[in-house]
């Protein structure tokens, strides 16, 4: 039998998209006018966007924590900064919300999710803080990572290779090109996009064309003598943005450790199956979205139901948990790392 939290999630997830209609359907009958300038792909796109909405709010009622949905709407209220929409929209597309899941959930979970957009709402009206550029020019490899990153935004991947290959022949070592230069400059294009200075292409194509240029160190990343250890990392659930699991893998080498890199949404079975095979004594486990926390858990509680898996020691880490620190212990894992450096540090805790 589901608990209170699954049920208001499980409701909200399978109706989200009639739902997230009816919340479009309700604003454009409010505000006809603003709207109309849109178009039908504007409809769809807010359509989208409400379906989104719901999917962090459901999120958040599913692990009881309403600062997940919170943040996700400072987020959007950033977003909405950048590409000069009004905070309005998003307030009135919350009470929009609020109306239509009278007709979706029951009295009793109504009432928990609409508490939940009412704190949504009151987030709207404070200040959007101010994210300086991830970038310090005047820092260890600062002057790097500006122009590796301004190089993949001209789209000029070749020259942004030879630029980090230069840096490796004088012998600086890996571990500061990945820290310094490919995470802050990912980190930087995630707040130029939300500022509206990038396209979502230009996002893309620099987070692709840095995996393709991490791929040109494996020569020198696979010279480390070997430890005996392994070390299996993906994506859980649909996550797709891997670049950072990738990163942990690639640290995991460097230190001696044999890893097996699963990449992107990569089920439950896929992962235990993989740790047995390889004799794992480590699962990592990233979460980039806060939407998939849930999926989190359920698939560290299938792992656990293995016997081999009850035995492996799950470490997990990723934007997702990083403001809840405390997560891995109410999911389940063995383990927390906010970064790569870390991550090798509590891999090794947990072996030792």
């Amino acid at each position: 039998m589901q608990n209170f939290s699954e049920r208001i999630r499980t409701l909200i997830t399978d109706k989200r998209t009639t739902i997230a209609e009816q919340v479009v359907e309700e604003q454009y009958k409010q505000y006809p006018g603003y709207w109309k300038q849109f178009g039908a792909e504007g409809k769809r796109t807010s359509i989208r966007d409400a379906g989104y909405h719901l999917s962090f709010l459901a999120e958040a009622l599913a692990v009881e924590d309403p600062e997940i949905f919170t943040d996700y709407v400072q987020w959007v209220k950033q977003v909405f900064r950048g590409i000069g929409f009004p905070d309005e929209v998003m307030v009135n597309t919350l009470k929009c919300t609020q109306e239509a899941l009278k007709d979706f959930l029951p009295e009793d979970l109504y009432y928990t999710a609409a508490e939940y957009l009412d704190a949504g709402i009151r987030k709207m009206q404070e200040p959007v803080p101010e994210i300086s550029s991830y970038i310090d020019e005047s820092g260890y490899l600062g002057g790097l990572s500006r122009d590796f990153n301004e190089t993949l935004l001209k789209g000029d991947r070749r020259k942004a290779g030879q630029m980090i290959m230069a840096e490796v022949e004088k012998g600086t070592p890996l571990r500061d090109i990945y820290l310094n230069v490919f995470q802050k400059s990912q980190l930087e294009v995630g707040r130029l996009w939300m500022e509206n200075q990038i396209t979502v292409a230009q996002e893309h194509f620099v987070s692709a064309a840095t995996q393709m240029i991490m791929s040109q160190l494996y020569p020198y990343i696979f010279t480390t003598e070997r430890k005996g250890h392994t070390f299996v990392g993906a994506c859980i659930g649909g996550e797709l943005h891997e670049i950072g699991i990738r990163m942990v893998c690639d640290f995991f080498e460097m230190e001696g450790w044999d890893t097996w890199y699963l990449g992107a949404n990569t089920p439950a079975y896929t992962l235990l199956q993989s740790a047995k095979e390889n004799k794992a004594e480590i699962l990592g486990l990233s979460v980039t979205m806060p939407y998939y926390i849930s999926t989190l858990r359920d698939v560290i509680s299938r792992i656990r139901q293995d016997e081999y898996g009850k035995k492996l020691k799950l470490l997990v880490g990723g934007n997702g948990i990083n403001k809840k620190t405390y997560l891995w212990k109410v999911l389940g894992a063995d383990g927390y790392a906010p970064n790569a450096q870390e991550a090798i540090k509590a891999a090794d805790r947990l072996v030792s």
